[in-house]
């Protein structure tokens, strides 16, 4: 039914728009997007979401009763799924602002037990004032910074290295000279969300009752960008304990990142470091820990602590961009350990990792509106067992090669 309303959109829009009267044509419609086409080959089995296309980390070793590794066994997959449509609105003066909106889908689903299935990505209503902006909606989290993020074969983003999240917001931009500027993001969680014991959902930042709070500062002259982000975050994972009485315990969590970006003629270098608490959110390792006494039966929490840096250097000759990325991130453990008579629940991803990282050389022929990449990435992760206070210990590396063919047609 959706792909149907969606053919019926596309077929009558032309003639929704020939048939405005003079006051209809003070909005102006535009329809763009793109097909999207991958073919991904890894050596080894990948810890990815979406089918396999948003690689994360290299699996683990997995011995059998013969010592041979289960996981060593290459993938192959094609997908499409990231095909993507938009639909943008310039519209007229409201409230002394310059009106616009932009409704964004493509086909990747929630969740690999949707895919294919139609999923939104942004929908929000901007108003532009000379000096600052407010936006409603759906869009790119604070962290995602748009002047400075990886520009890699795959749709992660540069995951888990570089964050990716996309989220209900209210956010007031502001420019405080011709070199500075910011915003104020007030945020929940919907497709990128805390895990806990329900699983990975947005209830947990709801039951809180208190938005996600960041803060973006940044300054800028021709060819040079530096900036931050922080941000608080409170979640109340349980809202009863396991006797049946009501709980109001809440975690709260720090993060923060600062970035650069510098153009010198054809050569663009991005830099950014991250640091924060709880990073499941933003499809990072990290997460927390719940403590439960065995002799009171109280429930206390514990965030997971996670640093990250990446970087990705670009040089353009023509048609063709020669391009490499490169990520490291750490986990360090928790701010606090468990009693003797506390008994741990651990919530999150990669708890059982003590670092990861990844590079990946690129190249990209771009010719009006076909681009081909080819990217080849190194990933390698260390592996070994959970210490009382979250740290890992007694490592083994696992590694492996990702060979992504990307081919994108917009329109």
């Amino acid at each position: 039914m959706r792909l149907k309303l969606l053919l019926l959109l596309f077929l009558c829009t032309p003639a929704l728009l020939t048939a405005q009267d003079d006051d209809e044509s003070k909005y102006d419609i535009s329809i763009s997007g793109f097909i999207s086409s991958e073919i991904i080959y890894d050596t080894r089995q990948p810890v990815a979401a979406r089918e396999g296309d948003v690689l994360l980390f290299t699996s683990p070793i997995l011995n059998d009763a013969n010592g041979d590794d289960i996981n060593d066994t290459p993938s192959f997959n094609m997908i499409n799924i990231h095909s993507r449509f938009r639909l943008s609105v310039d519209g007229p003066e409201m409230l002394g602002a310059q009106s616009s909106a932009l409704l964004e889908s493509d086909f990747v689903g929630t969740g690999n037990q949707f895919i294919s299935m139609m999923r939104l990505r942004h929908a929000f209503i901007k108003l532009d004032w000379e000096k600052t902006s407010l936006t409603v909606g759906q869009y790119w989290h604070p962290f995602f910074v748009i002047s400075a993020y990886p520009e890699v074969a795959g749709w992660g983003g540069g995951s888990p290295y570089a964050i990716l999240s996309r989220n209900p917001q209210v956010r007031f931009g502001f420019n405080l000279s011709d070199n500075i500027s910011g915003s104020l993001t007030a945020l929940t969680h919907r497709d990128f969300s805390s895990a806990g014991p329900q699983g990975v959902t947005p209830d947990y930042l709801r039951n809180a009752a208190l938005p996600e709070l960041n803060l973006n500062m940044e300054y800028h002259k021709k060819g040079w960008r530096l900036g931050f982000v922080t941000g608080y975050k409170k979640i109340m994972p349980r809202t009863q304990d396991f006797q049946g009485f009501k709980m109001n315990e809440t975690l709260g969590s720090l993060q923060g990142n600062v970035y650069t970006r510098v153009d010198v003629g054809d050569f663009t270098a991005k830099l950014q470091g991250l640091y924060g608490e709880n990073m499941h959110n933003f499809l990072m390792m990290g997460g927390y820990a719940e403590f439960i006494d065995q002799n009171s039966g109280e429930i206390t929490y514990s965030n997971y602590r996670t640093g990250s840096i990446w970087t990705e250097l670009l040089y353009t000759q023509g048609s063709l961009t020669y391009s490499v990325f490169g990520g490291f991130s750490e986990n360090y453990g928790m701010e606090n350990s468990p009693a003797a008579q506390e008994t741990v629940n651990r919530y999150g991803r990669g708890n059982n990792i003590d670092t990861t990282f990844r590079i990946a050389p690129r190249l990209t022929f771009k010719i009006d509106d076909f681009l081909i990449m080819g990217e080849v990435s190194y990933n390698a992760t260390e592996y070994g067992s959970i210490q009382n206070d979250g740290t890992v210990a007694d490592t083994e590396e696992a590694s492996a090669v990702r060979l992504h063919i990307h081919l994108k047609y917009s329109f």
